[in-house]
C-alpha cells in the first residue's frame, strides 16, 4: 500500500503486483489446503474407541 501511494509508474505497477501475490497467496493457503485436509480425513476410517 506504501509503495502504491507513494510510488510512481513502474514502482506502481510492482505494488499491485505484491498485493495481488500476497492475496492468492492467502487464499491458497487458507481454502486450498483446507480442502486438501479434510479431503484427507474423508480418507481414513474412522478409529473405534477402546474400552480400558
Amino acid at each position: 500500500l506504501f509503495l502504491f501511494v507513494f510510488g510512481t509508474g513502474p514502482l506502481r505497477g510492482f505494488a499491485v503486483t505484491l498485493v495481488l501475490g500476497l492475496v492468492i497467496n492467502l487464499f491458497s493457503a487458507v481454502y486450498v489446503s483446507r480442502t486438501i485436509f479434510m479431503w484427507q480425513l474423508g480418507r481414513k476410517r474412522r478409529l473405534e474407541t477402546l474400552s480400558i
